[in-house]
Protein backbone atom coordinates (compact mmCIF):
# COMPACT_ATOMS: atom_id res chain seq x y z
CA UNK A 1 0.00 0.00 0.00
CA UNK A 2 2.88 2.08 0.53
CA UNK A 3 3.57 3.00 -3.31
CA UNK A 4 0.13 3.85 -3.95
CA UNK A 5 -1.12 7.12 -4.21
CA UNK A 6 -3.57 8.28 -1.35
CA UNK A 7 -5.82 10.87 -0.27
CA UNK A 8 -5.35 13.09 2.53
CA UNK A 9 -8.52 15.26 3.14
CA UNK A 10 -7.81 18.83 5.67
CA UNK A 11 -11.19 19.80 7.34
CA UNK A 12 -10.00 23.54 8.39
CA UNK A 13 -11.73 25.66 11.44
CA UNK A 14 -12.59 29.26 9.81
CA UNK A 15 -12.20 30.41 13.65
CA UNK A 16 -9.09 32.10 14.30
CA UNK A 17 -7.99 31.52 10.06
CA UNK A 18 -4.72 33.16 10.64
CA UNK A 19 -3.30 30.45 12.73
CA UNK A 20 -5.27 27.72 10.87
CA UNK A 21 -3.96 28.65 7.52
CA UNK A 22 -0.40 28.86 9.19
CA UNK A 23 -1.09 24.98 9.89
CA UNK A 24 -2.08 24.37 6.68
CA UNK A 25 0.58 25.50 5.13
CA UNK A 26 2.40 23.18 7.31
CA UNK A 27 0.41 20.22 6.06
CA UNK A 28 1.46 21.66 2.41
CA UNK A 29 4.80 21.59 3.07
CA UNK A 30 4.85 18.52 4.54
CA UNK A 31 2.73 16.84 2.10
CA UNK A 32 4.57 18.36 -0.89
CA UNK A 33 7.67 16.39 0.50
CA UNK A 34 5.67 13.03 -0.69
CA UNK A 35 5.33 11.30 -3.76
CA UNK A 36 2.66 9.00 -2.55
CA UNK A 37 0.25 11.06 -0.75
CA UNK A 38 -2.40 13.52 -2.46
CA UNK A 39 -4.32 16.35 -0.88
CA UNK A 40 -8.34 17.03 -1.53
CA UNK A 41 -9.59 20.35 -1.50
CA UNK A 42 -10.21 20.99 2.31
CA UNK A 43 -13.48 21.38 3.43
CA UNK A 44 -14.00 24.15 6.35
CA UNK A 45 -16.08 24.48 9.48
CA UNK A 46 -17.03 27.83 11.34
CA UNK A 47 -14.90 26.41 14.40
CA UNK A 48 -13.30 23.59 16.08
CA UNK A 49 -16.35 21.94 17.96
CA UNK A 50 -17.50 21.14 14.40
CA UNK A 51 -14.53 19.59 12.93
CA UNK A 52 -15.76 16.09 14.65
CA UNK A 53 -19.20 16.39 13.01
CA UNK A 54 -17.49 16.85 9.43
CA UNK A 55 -14.91 14.06 10.19
CA UNK A 56 -17.65 11.61 10.66
CA UNK A 57 -19.66 13.13 7.71
CA UNK A 58 -16.85 12.42 5.37
CA UNK A 59 -16.35 9.35 7.03
CA UNK A 60 -19.76 8.10 6.41
CA UNK A 61 -20.02 9.73 2.78
CA UNK A 62 -19.66 7.42 -0.29
CA UNK A 63 -19.22 10.60 -2.43
CA UNK A 64 -15.35 11.51 -1.04
CA UNK A 65 -12.67 8.62 -1.10
CA UNK A 66 -10.04 9.36 1.60
CA UNK A 67 -7.26 7.88 3.28
CA UNK A 68 -6.92 9.98 6.06
CA UNK A 69 -8.12 12.97 7.79
CA UNK A 70 -6.55 16.20 9.34
CA UNK A 71 -8.30 18.41 11.34
CA UNK A 72 -6.91 21.85 12.11
CA UNK A 73 -8.15 24.46 14.02
CA UNK A 74 -6.98 26.76 16.58
CA UNK A 75 -8.52 27.48 20.23
CA UNK A 76 -7.24 30.14 22.62
CA UNK A 77 -8.24 30.73 26.28
CA UNK A 78 -10.45 33.93 26.90
CA UNK A 79 -11.45 34.38 30.02
CA UNK A 80 -14.80 32.24 30.61
CA UNK A 81 -14.99 28.22 30.61
CA UNK A 82 -15.81 28.42 26.98
CA UNK A 83 -11.84 27.11 26.53
CA UNK A 84 -11.71 24.15 28.15
CA UNK A 85 -15.68 23.12 26.70
CA UNK A 86 -14.53 23.80 23.64
CA UNK A 87 -11.08 22.14 23.45
CA UNK A 88 -12.03 18.97 25.25
CA UNK A 89 -15.10 18.53 23.25
CA UNK A 90 -13.38 18.68 19.96
CA UNK A 91 -10.24 16.36 21.32
CA UNK A 92 -12.79 13.78 22.92
CA UNK A 93 -14.88 13.22 19.95
CA UNK A 94 -11.96 13.37 17.84
CA UNK A 95 -9.81 10.76 19.57
CA UNK A 96 -13.22 8.51 19.34
CA UNK A 97 -13.98 8.94 15.74
CA UNK A 98 -10.00 8.03 15.40
CA UNK A 99 -10.88 5.22 17.29
CA UNK A 100 -14.09 3.80 15.59
CA UNK A 101 -13.09 4.81 12.09
CA UNK A 102 -10.99 2.89 9.59
CA UNK A 103 -9.70 6.20 8.27
CA UNK A 104 -7.30 8.07 10.79
CA UNK A 105 -8.65 11.15 12.22
CA UNK A 106 -5.73 13.44 13.26
CA UNK A 107 -5.96 16.00 15.58
CA UNK A 108 -4.20 19.52 14.02
CA UNK A 109 -5.99 21.45 17.07
CA UNK A 110 -3.97 23.91 18.78
CA UNK A 111 -4.74 24.80 22.21
CA UNK A 112 -3.21 27.51 23.50
CA UNK A 113 -3.88 29.63 26.35
CA UNK A 114 -2.66 33.00 24.47
CA UNK A 115 -2.34 34.12 20.94
CA UNK A 116 1.29 33.94 21.25
CA UNK A 117 1.54 30.08 22.38
CA UNK A 118 -0.95 29.73 19.13
CA UNK A 119 1.81 31.52 16.90
CA UNK A 120 4.40 30.12 18.23
CA UNK A 121 2.62 26.33 17.17
CA UNK A 122 1.97 27.84 13.86
CA UNK A 123 5.16 29.63 12.73
CA UNK A 124 5.63 29.02 8.72
CA UNK A 125 9.38 29.49 9.13
CA UNK A 126 10.08 25.61 7.74
CA UNK A 127 13.83 26.55 7.61
CA UNK A 128 14.70 26.95 11.36
CA UNK A 129 15.47 23.72 13.33
CA UNK A 130 13.05 24.85 16.48
CA UNK A 131 9.83 25.51 13.91
CA UNK A 132 6.77 23.50 15.48
CA UNK A 133 4.11 23.91 13.26
CA UNK A 134 1.74 21.55 14.33
CA UNK A 135 -0.30 21.23 10.48
CA UNK A 136 3.51 20.07 9.59
CA UNK A 137 4.04 17.45 12.53
CA UNK A 138 0.44 15.99 12.02
CA UNK A 139 1.00 15.49 8.62
CA UNK A 140 4.25 13.56 8.83
CA UNK A 141 2.27 11.33 11.46
CA UNK A 142 -0.59 11.01 8.46
CA UNK A 143 2.40 9.92 6.32
CA UNK A 144 3.96 7.45 8.88
CA UNK A 145 0.50 6.23 9.23
CA UNK A 146 -0.30 5.80 5.71
CA UNK A 147 3.27 4.38 4.85
CA UNK A 148 2.67 1.54 7.51
CA UNK A 149 2.26 -1.75 6.11
CA UNK A 150 2.50 -4.02 9.54
CA UNK A 151 -1.51 -4.84 9.58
Amino acid sequence: MANQTQNILCIKSMFNSDIVENLYAGVVKCISESETIEEIEPIYVPGAFELPFMANKVINSSKIKVDCIITLGCVIKGETAHFEYISGSCANALANLNIHSKIPVLFGVVTAYNRKQAEERSQINFDHSDNRNIGFNVANAAKILLSSETL
